[in-house]
């Protein structure tokens, strides 16, 4: 693998980290602000690693990320780790699919297919697990049309990005 590679993939991933780190150096923003913030930076740091270094690379931050956020407490249950891991692959596999392809369906179909896999897949864990009540409902809600705003905005600042790059 290209040094290039290497070092574009561990700056993505460090951007990502650091986003998923804001919670713990300024507790003082509002749940829902970082929610969208550190979501949307994840999500654009996901889109321009498959993008610039291949899916391979996006999908090292895709399963990297939950489990440092787990580490970190944001997620509060390890098996939530896949099912977060699993979103996000969907997400690289879709946005490298329709990087060349239609903007539409870029933005809407590999958002939809995101918020859809990880409001299911918690969705299910639910269902067979007992979780109390107020825990299933805070997330269902965070995993539900917040992560569709978060996986748009993040594709958004990717083609900024992309665009600003190539200029």
């Amino acid at each position: 693998m290209p040094t290039k590679t290497i070092t574009g993939t561990a700056m993505l991933l460090a951007v990502a980290l650091v986003a998923q780190s804001l919670r713990i150096f300024f507790p003082f923003i509002p749940n829902q602000v970082s929610m969208f913030l550190i979501g949307s930076i994840v999500s654009a740091s996901l889109v321009l690693a498959t993008w610039r270094y291949g899916v391979k690379n996006g999908l090292i931050i895709a399963w990297l990320t939950p489990f440092v956020a787990y580490m970190q407490g944001m997620l509060p249950m390890a098996p939530f780790i896949p099912i977060v891991a699993i979103g996000s692959t969907l997400y690289v596999w879709m946005v490298k699919y329709w990087q060349h392809r239609s903007r539409l369906g870029l933005v809407f179909c590999s958002s939809v297919i995101r918020a859809a896999a990880l409001y299911t897949g918690f969705l299910l864990f639910f269902q067979s697990f007992q979780v109390p009540q107020k825990l299933m409902t805070a997330i269902l809600f965070s995993m539900g049309w917040p992560q569709l705003i978060t996986a748009i905005l993040g594709i958004v600042i990717a083609l900024l990005i992309e665009s600003r790059m190539r200029s």
